[in-house]
């Protein structure tokens, strides 16, 4: 499997846990696990296959009420900085 297509299997697999995810306690995507009003980082794995494997940075921002979830994906073309640039400034505040 290309990295492409895992990369998109993994996000399909994220965003299908979404919406059950709205009135959990804490919130984990990956090896990032955050609870109700904090902020946590980690990677999400992706083992060898054909090519090597990767480890894909992930934060996860647990909101303090039950409600709607939001993920934002950065970097899906490598040479389009902009997206990266923009979460990475949106982490660090």
């Amino acid at each position: 499997m290309s990295r492409l297509m895992t990369a998109t299997v993994l996000l399909v697999f994220i965003f299908s846990g979404l919406t059950a995810a709205q009135d959990r306690a804490t919130f984990t995507v990956g090896t990032a696990t955050a609870a109700r009003g904090q902020k946590a980082t980690g990677t999400i794995e992706v083992p060898a296959g054909s090519d090597a494997g990767l480890s894909i940075p992930v934060a996860v921002f647990h909101g303090a009420k039950p409600g709607p979830v939001l993920a934002l994906v950065a970097g899906s073309h490598g040479t389009e900085y902009t997206s990266i640039i923009a979460s990475r400034s949106l982490l660090r505040r």
